[in-house]
């Protein structure tokens, strides 16, 4: 397991700390293990996603400012999924996905689903929550979640020989597993 509380700017994404996060814990997995691209994907997941960039683009626009176009194109988890896939080569599925109940398990579930494609050999799964705004913690209390006190990052690698157990998984302790005990 992998983790990240803060990161090294990367090229092309600005203001927030989102995507340098992701891309810390993603490039120290996928140098520590380095595989055939075409036999690996990746499953990235958040909650709110990048609440920064959303915020400030939002923030911009009714303020009838003028937006920065990396705000628009950094705002989508994607965009760092392509940085990654293109640095490292990884020409297996690319996966964003929100849940608001047990992202850790809704991160490992579908490390699982693309597991069942003979295809594939390995997910790096990766789980990024910023602490957020005002607006994000108020829509995090609506759904009775608690916004985390500080930006992080986690990344596990989940293949074959290591497949997922089942849900429980706290998006800090997704790795738990890994260390011979369960959450």
């Amino acid at each position: 397991m992998t983790t990240a509380s803060s990161a090294d700017p990367v090229p092309g994404f600005i203001e927030s700390a989102f995507n340098p996060l992701v891309n810390a814990v993603a490039h120290r997995c996928l140098v520590d293990r380095p595989g055939d691209g075409a036999r690996t994907a990746i499953v990235l997941g958040s909650v709110v996603g990048d609440s920064t960039t959303t915020d400030l683009a939002s923030t911009l626009m009714v303020g009838g400012q003028v937006g920065n176009p990396l705000l628009f194109m950094q705002a989508t988890p994607n965009a760092v999924l392509g940085w990654l896939s293109k640095e490292f080569g990884v020409t297996g599925p690319l996966v964003a996905l929100s849940a608001t109940a047990d992202l850790g398990s809704a991160l490992l579930d579908a490390a699982a689903v693309l597991l069942d494609d003979p295809e594939l050999d390995r997910v790096l799964v990766v789980g990024v929550e910023l602490t957020g705004n005002d607006r994000t913690t108020a829509a995090l209390g609506e759904l009775d979640l608690e916004p985390p006190t500080e930006d992080f990052a986690v990344a596990v690698w989940v293949d074959r020989d290591t497949p997922p157990d089942g849900g429980g998984h706290d998006l800090r302790h997704l790795a738990v597993r890994d260390e011979g005990s369960t959450p």
